[in-house]
This record gives structure tokens, C-alpha cells and sequence, in this order.
């Protein structure tokens, strides 16, 4: 996650609380938009830049340090804690009444310490502050533009002991879009009227074999054939209904038959 700055380190129980002032004036140097004259000090051998003209902020350190001390070196037990720093950007947010503020965090600093009685460890800060360093140079574009001056500035921050998941923090930004609705299923249907049956027969594909070309012709409106096919179908079956009828009423031949056979375009023929 680009958003998050991971600092593993170990060091001896007696360095816990330069280790993490340091780590802390770094984290809050690099990340200072105040245009400010740098002060540095050195510490664990190795030199630390700070911001020399925020009291303020000294004061916020030296007692989240302290928290971070009660919270896990009271109980024996534990040999590691966590603390983060979390930037935020206030935001406003408009509401039914008026537009009230909220704040999105954009960046964290997590610093996961773990520490022992047995010997110092020197030099352990090199390695972590080179990496607070290049992080906040790598992700500079993660500082949100600056609102007004810095009494009123539209960034700030959050030292939490054993802070949350990142994933708490940082969750993802609901859609900008609205949600699609779509259409429920059509529901079964409940009873059958002529219509609906036909419209059944029409769309539902017949999956038998064709055993002759005079079943293809009859059975074409149902099969999804061509109009053409559906038609000479239709005048087959009628002109079988004419001939029974004519036979039935003694006018197989004569012209009644002329009359059938011209009127389906057979001339004369006798049938």
C-alpha cells in the first residue's frame, strides 16, 4: 500500500524512548509544510532533524510516549508494541442542516518496535530513518494542497497506540455513480390461456428429427424457419382441407376442383 510507511526495528528496553522520539521528529520533519528553519539533535548516534519552533508538537510526542510505555512495559510479558502516525485531510461534508467537517486520512507511519534486556544495539536508527526518508520523498504527491495558513490549515494528525489495520483506515472510497437497478426474473406463469400457449409453441424450438420433408414444411412455422417455408405450409394444409370438403360434397372433379387448383396457382389442373 503506498499510503503506508511500515518501520520494523529491535532495540535494547533502555532504548525505547529515544528510539521512538526520534523516529517521530523524523516522521513529523519530513512531513512539515510550514516553511521552517530545521534544528537537529543527536540521538543513539545518529544525528535527527526536528522542527525547533513547534512546542506543541514536542509536547504530543513526549506524551505519546509515555502512553505507549504504560500501555506495554507494565506488564512484563510483552517484549513489542506498535504506534502510528496517521495524516489527515479535513474534508467538508455537507448534511441535511449544514456542512460539518471530516477528516480522511491519506497517510501512515506505522512504527512496530520490538525490544529485549540482554545487549544495546548500535547504530539502530540509520537503517529506519533512511527509510522515512525515502518514503516521504517517493510519496510526496500523497500531500493533499494546503487550504489557508498553517493555524488553519486543512491537514492534520493522529498519534494512535496499537492503532487499527490499515485496512480499517484506509477503506475504499464508495462509488461516485449510482447502483444500477435491475428488473426481477418474470415469474412463472400460473395458467395458460390460448395466446400464451401459441407464443410458447413459437419461441420453443422443436429438438426432434425431421423424418420427411413434407413433416419439415408443416412443422416449419414451429421450427423457426423461413417465412416462405411457413407460408407453403399453411396453403398445403388448407388446400387439403378444401379437397376433403369438395370430396364430401361430390365436387372432387368438375370446377370446383378448376376453381381450387386456379386459385393456388395450378391452372386448370385436375387434382
Amino acid at each position: 500500500m503506498d499510503t503506508l510507511n511500515h518501520i520494523e526495528l529491535t532495540v535494547h528496553q533502555s532504548q525505547i524512548r529515544p528510539a521512538l522520539r526520534a523516529l517521530l521528529y523524523a516522521i513529523f520533519f519530513q512531513r512539515n509544510t510550514d516553511a521552517i528553519e530545521p534544528d537537529d539533535f543527536e540521538l543513539l548516534d545518529s544525528h535527527i532533524a526536528m522542527s525547533s519552533s513547534n512546542s506543541s508538537l514536542a509536547t504530543e510526542i513526549n506524551a505519546k510516549i509515555e502512553e505507549f510505555v504504560e500501555e506495554y512495559l507494565e506488564d512484563p510479558k510483552n517484549t513489542a508494541g506498535e504506534i502510528a502516525v496517521v495524516f489527515l485531510q479535513k474534508k467538508p461534508k455537507k448534511g441535511w442542516f449544514a456542512i460539518t467537517e471530516e477528516l480522511i486520512p491519506w497517510e501512515e507511519h506505522l512504527i512496530s518496535l520490538r525490544w529485549d534486556t540482554r545487549t544495546l544495539i548500535p547504530q539502530v536508527l540509520q537503517q529506519p530513518l533512511l527509510q522515512i526518508t525515502t518514503f516521504c520523498l517517493n510519496n510526496k504527491g500523497n500531500v493533499p494542497p494546503l487550504v489557508g495558513n498553517s493555524e488553519n490549515s486543512n491537514v492534520s494528525h493522529q498519534i494512535l497506540i496499537a492503532p487499527p489495520s490499515p485496512t480499517e483506515l484506509f477503506s475504499p472510497s464508495p462509488p461516485t455513480y449510482p447502483t444500477r437497478l435491475t428488473s426481477p426474473p418474470p415469474a412463472p406463469l400460473t395458467h395458460t390461456t390460448p395466446a400464451t400457449a401459441l407464443a410458447r409453441d413459437l419461441t420453443t424450438p422443436n429438438m426432434t428429427s425431421e423424418k420427411s420433408s413434407e413433416n419439415a414444411i408443416v412443422g416449419s412455422t414451429r421450427r423457426g424457419l423461413s417465412p416462405a417455408a411457413g407460408t407453403g405450409g399453411y396453403l398445403e394444409q388448407a388446400k387439403d382441407g378444401l379437397r376433403a370438403v369438395g370430396a364430401k360434397a361430390g365436387a372432387g372433379v368438375g370446377w370446383g376442383g378448376r376453381a381450387i387448383g386456379g386459385a393456388f396457382g395450378r391452372g386448370g389442373e385436375k387434382m
